[in-house]
């Protein structure tokens, strides 16, 4: 379904695969397989093209997942399961765990919910899931009236380049200076920066996050 969702919006995926390219499995998702090239993702396996796929590649494979990704989002999870593995593989590649609680009674919630109990962060409903993509990406949400202002103001040459620069990743002092630099020539390129920030933070254009980085402002 993470598959199909990405297609679906047009983004590209990329499926691991517990045995060789030319063993897909389960057979019946060969079709979804092509989908994903097509789309411009790929299919990745880590054995020869005729390796059979075995109980024991695809928990080896989870941790490939969970390497390639940012987070990890687990819906549901028992004790043991492949998917616990893969939360407790991208804890160990340093990445972040997300987690959906379910009912304590339930056998297929208990990974999950022993998950939480260790730190993971739990999902409780979309508010919660946008915030925590929001933790992990930098900024996936903006404020829809400081998008308004920018429109509005119609900042050109190296305003606009600054701000489509951080609408599309927060960025830091450094990167900024060169941003400047480039789009403005002349010794006051710097100064002219941080008057620049100054005032889009007023205005509510741009925020410095915690870690020091500059992007659009979000709640």
């Amino acid at each position: 379904m993470a598959h199909e969702a990405a297609l679906a919006a047009g983004a590209p995926t990329v499926a691991f695969l517990g045995g060789g390219i030319d063993e897909p499995y389960p057979r019946q998702n060969v079709g979804l397989f092509q989908r994903i090239v097509d789309a411009g993702g790929a299919l990745v396996s880590e054995h020869e093209w005729d390796y059979a796929p075995l109980p024991y590649t695809f928990r080896e494979r989870n941790r490939l997942i969970a390497g390639l990704a940012q987070a990890t989002l687990i819906v549901e999870a028992g004790l043991p399961s492949g998917t616990f593995s893969t939360a407790d593989a991208a804890l160990a590649a340093g990445r972040e765990v997300l987690v959906v609680p379910g009912a304590i009674t339930s056998p297929a919630s208990r990974g999950a919910n022993r998950l939480i109990y260790q730190g993971a962060a739990p999902i409780v409903d979309d508010e919660a899931f946008a915030d925590a993509l929001l933790t992990v990406f930098g900024c996936l949400r903006q404020e829809r009236a400081a998008l308004a202002r920018a429109d509005a103001v119609e900042p050109r040459g190296a305003e606009a380049a600054l701000l489509a620069a951080l609408r599309a990743e927060p960025l830091g002092m450094e990167a900024l200076c060169d941003l400047a630099l480039r789009h403005r020539r002349g010794s006051d390129a710097v100064t002219w920066l941080m008057v620049w920030l100054a005032e889009a933070q007023r205005d509510g254009l741009v925020a410095q996050y915690p870690d020091g980085r500059y992007g659009p402002c979000v709640r």
